[in-house]
């Protein structure tokens, strides 16, 4: 039996799983970050993993034009044998945050690559982070929520503005709305904090563990949990609306779009849920168990599988339309841009799926196998690596 290991918000540790490297491609570098001379286009405000605090993971700013030819920069975290990005970057105003392993939180340029603060939490920060008006909020595996000031009055020594301490680590992405901050801990709740002081405004239990970023929408806010069910609490009370038991953990982040609410279970299947009365609409099985994030957009829904494929589903049917087999575990959860489906695999390629067809438009393979989901932004690819690094891709 896999012992079931940390989960993480943008991508999930895959406890067992290969983490094959690659031999060709992207050469080395050979210092902390490194330039090749290119622009990086500004940023088009992919501030909020999964793009929005609905989760449906589809960005509307400038997708790639191309396939990626140059690598733009790359960032290599503090150790990079313990420091794996394993956090989706947020790119806000120019700068990329985003956790390492190493227990540090980073702010780099996305011009340069160059580093402009980070800040020791002294343990791991597998969070990926969030921005909402104008503060950066992340969760370390200190048990702490943090928010920070994106433009520290001492870069060289940055401070939080506020820190939440809850009873045990959180892997869990931070969503805001209507200033309130719904993060998920190892405790078995989620916490709403008040975004502006840092303060309780109610918990909501998920059992066990929660290791799933929360969703919101409609005044209602999605989680699921370790107790194997999915969660539907009140944004202004956090009483239990309903509660939806799957056959296994879960991990990933709901979706949620036109009323339903898709997210997988490591039981292996696709569950579409109403929104409003938990109802089951429909479930959809893959081969292996699913810790990739949904993301929906012209109705379908894409999700990566443990059984190393990348699924397109009808959202209102729940019918196959096609499977793209990857060749390693699919943890990281799909993007959309454009005509095209995004993401990553252990097998350190960033696949390039076209979203009506599931026939590979492009592929870009890396050093190293990725559990981080990519994010794009201004029309480059932002993808963190097993090895260590941050690749900004144009």
């Amino acid at each position: 039996m896999l012992v079931l290991a940390v989960v993480l918000a943008g991508c999930s540790n895959p406890f067992s799983a290969s983490t094959t490297t690659s031999t060709t491609a992207v050469q080395p570098t050979t210092t902390t970050t490194q330039t090749t001379g290119t622009t990086v286009p500004v940023d088009s405000g992919a501030a909020v993993y999964r793009s929005d605090a609905a989760r449906t993971g589809v960005y509307t700013g400038a997708a790639p034009p191309a396939q990626p030819t140059t690598v733009a920069w790359k960032f290599s975290t503090e150790n990079q044998t313990d420091g794996v990005p394993w956090s989706s970057p947020a790119i806000y105003n120019g700068v990329a945050y985003f956790g390492g392993a190493d227990s540090y939180f980073y702010a780099v340029d996305i011009q340069s690559g160059a580093l402009k603060w980070k800040y020791d939490s002294k343990k791991a920060i597998f969070s990926s982070p969030t921005v909402s008006n104008g503060v950066v909020y992340v969760n370390g595996d200190d048990g702490n929520v943090y928010a920070f000031d994106p433009n520290p009055a001492d870069p060289q020594n940055p401070q939080p503005k506020w820190e939440f301490k809850t009873k045990y680590g959180l892997v869990s992405a931070p969503v805001v709305v209507d200033n309130v901050v719904y993060s998920g801990s190892g405790d078995g709740f989620l916490y709403a904090i008040d975004a502006q002081a840092g303060t309780l405004k109610w918990t909501a239990s998920g059992g066990r563990a929660v290791n799933s970023s929360a969703a919101v929408s409609d005044g209602l806010v999605y989680f699921g949990g370790s107790d194997e069910a999915l969660h539907a609490v009140e944004v202004a009370t956090g009483k239990e609306k309903w509660e939806y038991p799957t056959g296994g953990v879960v991990w990933a982040t709901p979706a949620v779009a036109a009323g339903i609410v898709y997210a997988g279970s490591y039981d292996g299947s696709l569950y579409a849920i109403d929104a409003l009365s938990g109802q089951l609409k429909w479930k959809a099985p893959t081969g292996d168990g699913i810790v990739s994030s949904a993301a929906v957009s012209g109705g379908t829904v894409y999700v990566g599988s443990r059984d190393n494929k990348l699924y397109a589903f009808d959202a209102l049917s729940g019918a196959k339309k096609w499977e793209f087999a990857t060749a390693d575990d699919v943890l990281c959860s799909p993007i959309v841009a454009g005509d095209l489906v995004y993401v990553g695999s252990i097998d350190g390629i960033i696949y390039a799926v076209d979203a009506a067809a599931g026939q590979i438009a492009w592929k870009y393979q890396l050093e190293g196998g990725m559990w981080s989901s990519l994010t794009i932004a201004g029309g480059v690819v932002y993808a963190g690596s097993l090895n260590g690094n941050l690749y900004a891709l144009k």
